[in-house]
């Protein structure tokens, strides 16, 4: 399985490079001392990442067809001594977007109630909304409410975005989102998956603003430059879930704690 999407190419060469880095960040000394992670493991590991790091190509298209498995077997090995050392994952992004509490959902819908109100709308749904408590033993509807306004606002702001600040395999990545996104606000909006994709997007809007702002100092520009990437990354990872699944599967690659 080698006729992997653009954006997913992109994807892997971006995440390939992105894990080499952080690897050679902690440095082998560290990694090997960290509780849980065997030393050859560690040996394969940083192997693997001067190997492929030398065939890397600058764009998907300049890549023969035969790195796109040896790339994943390399990323595979790398996130698996990651994984110990780092025990995070995207669970964390969802569980931030889904993360509210009550009084915040009531602030948010009476601001959104009264603008409206000030524009000459009347929105007696959301009034209702304001005006009725739950019982102490039952789910107040105005979490679920304020948090839809949230995703509304955010999807927005996603649809919106023209990439103007990213690069160009960064483009390809935001397109492909935007086109699942648009897929999942128009059908399935129970889907979780696009809370953890408008997260990500906002994230990456957010770090790749300041590469055009000239008047900030270069080494603020350079660490913010690093989180789009690092944004990127982890938007395409929301992206291309599916096809990173059955890729891995048709090298008869294990899940790790870090695959979506």
């Amino acid at each position: 399985m080698t006729d992997l999407p653009l954006g997913m190419k992109y994807y892997l060469l971006i995440l390939t490079s992105s894990l080499i880095e952080d690897l050679n960040d902690y440095g082998v000394k560290w990694v090997a001392n960290e509780p849980g992670v065997a030393f050859r493991d560690v040996e394969k590991a940083f192997f693997s990442a001067r190997a492929i790091e030398a065939r890397l190509p600058d764009e998907p298209g300049q890549a023969d067809p035969r790195l796109w498995p040896d790339l994943m077997k390399s990323i595979h090995t790398i996130r698996r001594v990651l994984d110990v050392v780092e025990k995070t994952t995207f669970d964390a992004v969802i569980a931030e977007a889904m993360e509210t509490t009550s009084d915040i959902a009531r602030a948010d819908i009476k601001q959104v109630f009264e603008q409206k109100r000030a524009d000459g709308e009347v929105d007696f749904r959301l009034h209702g909304l304001l005006n009725t408590r739950p019982r102490a033993d039952e789910p107040d509807p105005a979490v679920k409410e304020a948090f839809m306004l949230k995703r509304a606002r955010r999807y927005q702001s996603f649809m919106a975005f023209d990439g103007a600040s990213l690069n160009d395999d960064e483009k390809v990545i935001l397109d492909d989102a935007k086109v699942i996104a648009r897929h999942i606000m128009d059908g399935d909006r129970d889907n979780r998956r696009i809370d953890a994709l408008l997260v990500m997007g906002a994230v990456l809007i957010e770090t790749a603003s300041v590469r055009l702002k000239t008047n900030i100092p270069r080494l603020i520009r350079d660490s913010f430059d690093r989180m789009a990437t690092k944004a990127a990354m982890a938007l395409g990872a929301i992206v291309y879930r599916d096809e990173y699944r059955e890729f891995k599967a048709s090298l008869g690659l294990e899940q790790l704690d870090s695959d979506l």
